[in-house]
């Protein structure tokens, strides 16, 4: 599910979306209404958009579970409850915690020391009691001090840029992650909806199995047909009572998968629409493969992902050599003491009120570490290395994705078509043997063929129905920009 942003600056690039909040067209589709409340809508940065507020749970507020629930309630639900978007959604407050952070070290640092104390002094000079004192007294102590980095040869914008680049990436890995759930959401939905039809298919062939058999039995008992015509109608009949208790077990998991992606119990009551009978569907969105394999590369989540981690990991290189460049602060200081004081030893102690201020430069400059600098810039160097060919790789596992799913799509938008033909021929011949056999012109073998015939093709049609909408909703995740155009 692809964002849309309209800001400039690049903190606005990863957060920040009021247009979308207020309902704008610039989503065109292609992000479903709750992933965009509970995952660009939020009032999540503050102005400086490096502060993050927490996530509301109870924005996501539920309805009552509709009979039948529809494919848009299924993928709400689970977007809305599934724990992997909750803690995609956490990583990204995270992250944008720690962008404040980074911030935090351009401004100065204040700090503040109190003490209140009894304090008692007692001195004893052996030989010398003239020199003795002893005095006991309340003392007050306040401090201030500053100190604030003027320059650091580049290391506050190293870090900063590493926190913003691990924060493009949270927000990538979110959009990764919606799409995941979103997707395993409708496959699950289709799956249980194919499931539904396969019950129903089954339970028509049950049917028209013992409407046979009743037929067999009849002409049996007019002597116009052998026993062994009733024998193996019953032996149909009764496989197909198989098949059909084996459909509503298979249909019955399939619902409590479901259930679960939604994060309700397996055993939740959901009833589905029934699979669409329309026109065959469009596919006309498919452009051509080169156009749909460089949309990919710009924009899936994936790559984005992978690409603001390699920059994170190269600012990281950076921040780790700054770290051994001299730091340049303004320090300053002020104390106030009531210390007691006195001339000299054995004089007598006199109340008072001492002040000490100062404000200058301070050059931090690191001389020898043990040479575990180097060894952390190889470290971070390394580190780079690695993310940089993970990008790589990622593009790659996109490119043929892409690929395989467009190929997939076409061989199953054809097999879609065949499978109507072949079904509504089926249908045809069972009906017209079903009335032969009936006329006493066909045998029973030429019936249960034909009524076995019937079977596998509305098992073909289902099973083609289900192929064509997952490759569809698979080109879509391939590419990154999974939305509801893909399954409607």
């Amino acid at each position: 599910m692809q964002r849309t942003d309209k800001a400039t600056t690049e903190e606005s690039r990863v957060i920040g979306r009021s247009e979308s909040c207020r309902g704008s067209s610039a989503e065109k589709g292609f992000l479903l209404g709750l992933a965009i409340f509970i995952a660009v809508c939020q009032p999540a940065f503050s102005d400086d958009r490096s502060a993050v507020s927490p996530s509301d749970p109870a924005s996501c507020k539920q309805r009552p579970i509709p009979s039948p629930i529809a494919l848009f309630d299924v993928i709400e639900r689970a977007l809305c409850e599934s724990p992997k978007t909750r803690s995609a959604w956490a990583e990204i407050k995270r992250a944008a915690a720690d962008v404040g952070v980074a911030k935090s070290a351009y401004m100065p640092s204040l700090d503040a020391a109190l003490k209140y104390a009894y304090q008692q002094n007692s001195t004893q000079v052996t030989d010398n009691p003239q020199l003795t004192s002893e005095y006991a007294k309340a003392v007050n102590e306040e401090s201030l001090s500053l100190s604030w980095v003027l320059y650091d040869f580049g290391g506050r914008s190293a870090s900063l840029k590493n926190s913003r680049e691990s924060l493009l990436a949270a927000q990538a890995n979110e959009n990764a992650t919606l799409q995941a759930v979103f997707a395993t959401a409708a496959k699950d939905f289709f799956a249980a909806q194919a499931g539904n039809a396969s019950v129903l298919s089954k339970r028509r062939i049950e049917s028209a199995a013992h409407d046979n058999l009743e037929a067999a039995t009849a002409r049996v008992a007019k002597g116009v047909a052998p026993l062994t015509d009733q024998l193996q109608a019953t032996t149909a009949a009764a496989q197909a009572t198989y098949e059909r208790a084996r459909a509503e077990g298979d249909f019955r998991t399939a619902i409590g998968v479901l259930a679960v992606d939604m994060s309700l119990s397996p055993d939740e009551a959901l009833s589905l629409p029934e699979m669409d009978l329309g026109a065959l569907p469009d596919s006309s969105f498919a452009r051509a493969v080169h156009d749909l394999l460089a949309q990919a590369q710009q924009s899936h989540p994936r790559i984005l992902a992978a690409a603001a981690q390699w920059q994170a990991a190269l600012a990281h290189v950076n921040f780790v050599r700054a770290k051994g460049l001299p730091v340049v602060r303004l320090i300053g200081e002020s104390d106030r003491s009531n210390q007691p004081v006195s001339a000299s030893l054995g004089q007598p102690v006199y109340p008072a009120l001492t002040r000490e201020n100062y404000v200058g430069l301070q050059i931090a400059i690191p001389l020898f570490e043990g040479f575990g600098r180097g060894a952390q810039i190889k470290e971070a160097e390394a580190q780079a290395a690695v993310q940089e060919q993970a990008v790589r790789d990622v593009r790659q596992q996109v490119a043929v994705a892409v690929w395989s799913s467009v190929q997939t799509l076409q061989a199953d938008t054809e097999n879609l078509r065949n499978s109507e033909i072949v079904l509504q021929s089926a249908r045809q011949a069972f009906e017209a043997t079903q009335h032969r056999y009936r006329s006493g012109v066909a045998d029973i073998l030429e019936l249960l063929s034909a009524q076995k015939t019937l079977s596998v093709s509305e098992e073909t049609w289902i099973q083609a129905h289900l192929d064509w909408r997952v490759a569809r909703l698979q080109l879509a995740a391939s590419l990154g920009t999974l939305g509801m155009w893909a399954i409607e």
